[in-house]
């Protein structure tokens, strides 16, 4: 379970990566948890939620049913520092805004519409928005690492899924002809839902679980589950593909576990893929 802990004064500089031009100085002192709303809504108007620093489960135990042999073991992760992370994934709309153009598949045209999280796009293309946005916005987004995805996801469960073992019609957008443990059995979706329209983790985020598979920062390693007991862990240095998480409207549910790898290269885009934004507290963006 996830504990909450106090902060400690800090200075540094970091980059958003080591290609970026964008400089994020870090204050001073961290703001407390009292001193941090629970949502705020930026410029962009992305609703964001805070994730509190402390401790969870990450993983999937050998008993968990259609499980990868890369999900394990089940170890305790730290998360040294809080976070905001998008309460959505990010739109048709948004992307527009801040990119120019919208590469989805299911646009108005397709079938969906701006309220649509955007799909189509690359792990690069993601990259790429979260650095433009950290201009505009001032503040330092990313693409959360597979630790914090995981995190935020579970919101201090420990389940299959964020609503418990079970994952089924009306419970997210995901192939419910083939729902998981007693999960009800529906039709499968042809395209994507519009953001929100499924029950949030008691975090408040929607769709962690369906809708589109998700961008994470880290690259993909088979074996990143062997290390023991991490703080803040960042996964391999480099690799050829990045990790995806939460399943998307064509995968059955048991895509969508909470503890569910999925690999890509990055600079792949499909239908299937979109992501959400990060965004850290204490920091003040410049180019």
């Amino acid at each position: 379970m996830l504990t909450k802990m106090g902060f400690k004064p800090r200075t540094r500089q970091i980059m958003i990566d080591r290609a970026s031009n964008i400089q994020i100085d870090l204050e001073k002192e961290e703001p407390k948890v009292a001193e941090l709303p629970a949502q705020f809504e930026n410029s962009s108007n992305m609703k964001l939620r805070l994730i509190p620093r402390g401790k969870f489960r990450m993983g999937s135990p050998n008993t968990e049913g259609e499980r990868g042999d890369d999900e394990g073991p089940v170890r305790d992760v730290e998360i040294s520092k809080p976070f905001y992370i998008g309460v959505y994934e990010v739109t048709q709309e948004q992307y527009q805004a801040v990119m120019g153009k919208n590469p989805s598949r299911f646009d108005a045209q397709g079938g969906g519409g701006p309220n649509h999280p955007v799909d189509g796009v690359s792990y690069d293309d993601a990259v790429e928005f979260c650095q433009r946005l950290s201009v505009k916005e001032g503040k330092l987004y990313r693409l959360p690492t597979e630790a914090e995805w995981e995190c935020a996801c579970r919101a201090n469960t420990t389940s299959v899924f964020n609503n418990g073992n079970s994952l089924g019609d009306k419970d997210a957008h995901v192939d419910v002809s083939m729902p998981f443990g007693n999960g009800k059995k529906g039709t499968a979706p042809e395209k994507t839902a519009p953001v929100g329209q499924f029950p949030a983790n008691d975090w408040g985020l929607h769709d962690m679980h369906g809708n589109l598979w998700e961008w994470c920062n880290d690259w993909y390693g088979e074996k990143t589950y062997g290390d023991k007991n991490a703080t803040d862990p960042l996964g391999p240095t480099e690799g050829g593909s990045r990790v995806l998480r939460g399943g998307s409207f064509q995968n059955a549910a048991s895509e969508a576990r909470s503890a569910r790898r999925y690999k890509f290269e990055p600079n792949t885009r499909s239908t299937v893929f979109g992501f959400r934004v990060e965004m850290n507290p204490a920091s003040d963006g410049k180019k």
